[in-house]
């Protein structure tokens, strides 16, 4: 089995099935984690939310969907009319636009999101949450941390159990080792070591023009990076907000 851990999706369903097939994913072998923002910004969030509502079925434990703040938004704003405001400032109009698209609505689907989204991701070898951790137990990290920190990730001072997160766009997949100097923007298709500790950020802002990046994780602590194209390489009309 070989875990396929995948940056922001932001709506971008095309290019999701396309990386998905580039690291030739298998549902019926393979663990899924997503590191959260299925939503917002990208024209085909309902598509997006279909899709992996399809792998959860069909998967259950073996895909995992962690909450982003995207989908955080999104729930506050299903029981709160003031926090639409923030969450239409982020995206959340191409949300609704894309699920009005197929006579739905997304916070019909509000339940799902609660019920199918966890906060982080634990593996013997390492960790997945969205956006940051506090050092020690994950447990203990609070949610506005997971949610929202950008700065243990552009502060370089996280050197705990090594972390895979999103939620903070960068030119290419990097890991930040955790001692303020050491950053290495990572190769894709070449198989590393995994290290023990720091902090990887996948988010290579699709949504934004960019790339959508996988890292797949094999059984022998080595792992290796794909990532594929914007389909429309113009960038969504969403100016980038906070996350």
């Amino acid at each position: 089995m070989k875990t396929v851990i995948i940056g922001d999706i932001h709506g971008c369903c095309q290019e999701l099935v396309a990386l998905l097939a580039k690291v030739q994913f298998d549902r019926g072998q393979d663990r899924l984690v997503s590191l959260g923002d299925l939503m917002d910004r990208g024209r085909e969030s309902y598509e997006v939310f279909d899709l992996f509502r399809y792998l959860k079925t069909e998967m259950g434990e073996e895909c995992v969907i962690i909450r982003g703040n995207h989908e955080q938004m999104m729930l506050d704003a299903s029981i709160n009319p003031f926090a639409r405001i923030l969450w239409k400032q982020n995206g959340g109009g191409k949300t609704i636009r894309s699920f009005y698209r197929h006579q739905d609505h997304v916070y019909r689907h509000a339940g799902w999101f609660r019920k199918n989204t966890v906060p982080y991701y634990e593996d013997v070898r390492f960790q997945c949450t969205h956006a940051g951790v506090q050092d020690g137990d994950i447990a203990q990290s609070d949610k506005e941390t997971l949610l929202w920190d950008r700065k243990r990730l552009t502060d370089n001072d996280y050197s705990g159990k090594l972390t895979i997160v999103g939620h903070t766009p960068l030119s290419g997949p990097a890991w930040c080792a955790g001692d303020k100097k050491t950053r290495a923007v990572l190769t894709e298709r070449v198989r590393m070591s995994l290290p023990e500790q720091g902090m990887i950020c996948l988010d290579t802002g699709c949504v934004f023009g960019y790339r959508l990046t996988a890292m797949v994780v094999e059984e022998d602590r080595t792992y290796w990076l794909e990532s594929v194209p914007r389909v429309d390489s113009a960038p969504a009309d969403d100016v980038p907000g906070p996350g």
